[in-house]
């Protein structure tokens, strides 16, 4: 599988022009929003607290194949809280998609409901085959009412990778969580991800074939490589949609659909994510046959070249709860460690 289909993706509709609560297409025929939506919140693990906004979209589909979603949340003052896709593939007829918002990124917000969905965009196609607009819905559905606080408070507990040495590393860091499944389906929503997720104050810079170089006390971190990995187990497939903001400019990308292999292993990834602005990571698929949980690992690679005292504050905002582990091999068999420690930021 080749590393750039994951963000061999699509800029499309987000400046395109529409006319409030009118659905356009490009005529193709292909598929339309049917107009029917319904909103329920769900809780997977059962404390009380609410996961996800969950929004099912009627799509009448007239050529078989791949479609993506995505809609925006917006609260009762028109102000934008989240984002969220859907891929799937369907046969003709009539289906439902879902857009699940994450959360943590209402709670967050602090905005209360009833919520619009706005800005919605149904298209053809995938990331490696191309992508065709077949519709799109400004003002598309106002939700229950909810509260900000119904749903689940986000965790923050910044990591500690500080040490003092001399030479070049190859550093991943590992997170591995367990994902609870409902009606057959799993996701998992990264907001707010940086790459590298590093909260050190950093120098940029950038170089004409080898990306990002980024520099701050007794670190150097080139530009390559910049590997982002994400493998789910016991699952049918797996999904992943990116927003990317930067400024006042918003970015959307949905990858194809990768299946699992007969371990009922599913893996994207991508070296392309740039240091500059910053991501909302949606993962998402269908759960293997009767699996109740999802197992999730995520690796993020980079390159250091240490030279004397270092400290990095890992960001881990957004990413799950779960086994961190960082991994740091020497690369041309010359590294010295004079100290090394990786620990939970004291807040």
């Amino acid at each position: 599988m080749s590393r750039y289909l994951l963000i061999l993706l699509f800029l499309m509709a987000t400046y395109c022009p529409a006319v409030c609560g009118q659905m356009m297409s490009n005529g193709f025929g292909l598929a339309s929003l049917t107009g029917d939506f319904s909103d329920k919140g769900i809780d997977i693990n059962g404390d009380g607290l609410l996961d996800y906004l969950n929004i099912d979209v009627g799509v009448n589909i007239v050529v078989p194949g791949e479609y993506s979603l995505y809609g925006f949340l917006f609260d009762r003052e028109n102000k934008e809280i989240v984002w969220s896709a859907d891929h799937r593939a369907f046969s003709d007829g009539n289906h439902t998609m879902q857009l699940a918002f994450d959360g943590k990124t209402i709670e967050k917000s602090r905005l209360n409901g009833p919520y619009r969905l706005g800005n919605i965009s149904l298209n053809w196609g995938s990331a490696s085959m191309g992508l065709i607009y077949c519709g799109r819905l400004d003002d598309a559905y106002t939700t229950a009412y909810y509260n900000a606080s119904d749903f689940v408070d986000p965790a923050d507990n910044d990591k500690i990778l500080s040490g003092k040495g001399n030479g070049n590393l190859l550093v991943t860091l590992s997170i591995k969580t367990t994902v609870p499944t409902f009606s057959g389906r799993y996701m998992y929503d990264i907001v707010g991800l940086n790459m590298p997720p590093i909260s050190s104050p950093i120098k940029i810079s950038s170089s004409i074939d080898k990306g990002y170089n980024l520099s701050m006390p007794g670190i150097f971190i080139p530009g390559k490589p910049n590997n982002f990995t994400i493998v789910a187990g016991k699952v049918k497939n797996i999904n992943v949609g990116i927003m990317k903001l930067q400024g006042d400019m918003q970015r959307i990308w949905v990858s194809s659909q990768f299946p699992a292999d007969d371990l009922g292993a599913a893996r994207a990834e991508s070296d392309l994510i740039s240091p500059q602005g910053s991501y909302h990571v949606k993962i998402f698929g269908d759960a293997a046959e009767n699996e109740t949980k999802v197992d999730l690992t995520m690796n993020l690679e980079k390159m250091l070249t240490i030279n004397g005292p270092f400290n990095l504050v890992i960001n881990t905002t957004g990413f799950p709860a779960g086994s961190y582990r960082v991994n740091a091999k020497a690369l041309n068999g010359s590294f010295s460690f004079d100290e090394i420690d990786f620990r939970d930021k004291e807040n």
